[in-house]
């Protein structure tokens, strides 16, 4: 008799495990989703912005912000990325050199 119980307790506890670990799943990718969809919704607001449909003024601080944010990521992302080609470069020239 006790072996019953406790094997029906281990079985409950298992179920219990596997249904913590599908809801942290779940959770997780709930977080990425908004993590999407709010930065979806920011590059939306710099395209608006650029385009000219939406102004400064008509802009909240907190959205005022989130794309200054976003300009100085974009900024950063794209020194890092000339700063890489810049050493490809100065690779080739070098290899260039040896071979001439």
């Amino acid at each position: 008799m006790k072996d019953n119980t406790m094997k029906k307790s281990l079985a409950e506890n298992d179920i219990n495990v596997s249904k913590n670990k599908e809801n942290n799943k779940n959770s997780f990718m709930e977080s990425i989703k908004n993590i999407e969809n709010e930065e979806t919704k920011l590059l939306k607001l710099q395209k608006q912005y650029r385009k000219g449909e939406i102004k400064e003024e008509e802009m909240t601080e907190e959205q005022i912000n989130s794309l200054i944010a976003l300009y100085d990521k974009q900024i950063a992302n794209l020194k890092k990325s000339n700063q890489m080609r810049k050493q490809k470069l100065l690779e080739y020239r070098k290899n260039y050199k040896q071979i001439t």
